[in-house]
């Protein structure tokens, strides 16, 4: 026996990889604390998604439908963007993903299918969505850029990065040597323009029972002193009741999944962002199976 094969196994993989169907629900709560004299604003929106996968030697397919999305919030200020919101989740309602059996999103596979869609939604719905014509081209000018670098933002989306984990690499037996990092990942803050956020995410905790195996992943910030130096410490200066001690970046997953095929059971997301208990952007996630109703 190797010593790699002694510290870290014999390299068999948790997670056996196979073609399913499924429809989940996906509950996304934005919660957006801004000052402590104003009210937490909240934005709630419940999902009913399709996911595909097919195994093709090396890589995995997915295909991910948008069948409803239905949203919410107490906040009168935010409900015309909610409504958009909703009204722009119709615009590309089907993606399908190329990823290596790690997990790792490689490619979009269906940019024409989304570049048709855009193009019918355009010509059809868009002056009901953006009635002023400064609104629409500028909007316009937004959604085709983002179209023409769509799988890079894709990778900073969070709910795709809970639907499309990348964990298959995970291997048995995990023990006290075994260490798990994701490749890096970015996502752009929601508290300060021009920062991004650069990290991984890193095993916590393993547990198996039967055919399930629960996993929980912590962010690891890569570039938090180069941030610090960039632009948090510039924001903390001239602040008497608030230090950078405060400042807060994790993003926090859990998962149960089905070990004979990789499919998710349920998960979870918890993102923070918090310059202090007063100013901070928090976002949760959880996804499940969808009940059939009897």
């Amino acid at each position: 026996m190797s010593i790699s094969n002694f510290f870290f196994g014999e390299n068999i993989p948790l997670l056996q990889l196979d073609k399913f169907s499924q429809e989940y629900t996906l509950n996304v709560e934005n919660t957006f604390l801004m000052g402590k004299e104003n009210p937490p604003i909240s934005l709630k929106t419940s999902s009913e998604l399709f996911l595909d996968q097919n195994k093709e030697s090396d890589l995995i397919y997915n295909r991910i439908k948008l069948l409803e999305i239905t949203g919410d919030t107490d906040n009168h200020t935010m409900k015309p963007f909610l409504l958009q919101s909703l009204a722009l989740a119709d615009i590309s309602r089907n993606i399908y993903i190329k990823r290596n059996t790690d997990g790792k999103i490689l490619s979009v596979e269906n940019k024409d299918e989304l570049w048709k869609s855009w193009e019918e939604w355009k010509e059809n719905k868009l002056p009901s969505v953006f009635p002023e014509e400064k609104d629409q081209i500028k909007f316009v000018a937004n959604y085709e850029k983002g179209l023409k670098s769509f799988e890079g933002e894709l990778k900073k989306n969070l709910q795709y990065i809970l639907l499309l984990p990348e964990v298959y690499s995970l291997i048995f037996p995990p023990n006290e040597y075994y260490s798990f990092l994701s490749s890096s990942l970015n996502i752009r803050s929601r508290l300060m323009q021009g920062v991004e956020y650069s990290y991984q995410l890193k095993l916590v905790k393993l547990e198996e029972e039967n055919n399930t195996l629960f996993v929980e992943f912590h962010s690891v910030l890569n570039n938090r002193e180069e941030l610090i130096k960039s632009h948090i410490k510039k924001l903390y200066e001239n602040e008497k009741e608030f230090s950078i001690d405060q400042f807060e970046f994790s993003v926090k997953t859990k998962y149960n999944f089905e070990k004979s095929t990789g499919k998710i059971i349920n998960a979870e997301l918890h993102f923070t962002e918090k310059m202090h208990e007063h100013l901070a952007y928090l976002i949760d996630m959880d996804l499940n199976i969808k009940l059939v109703e009897l």
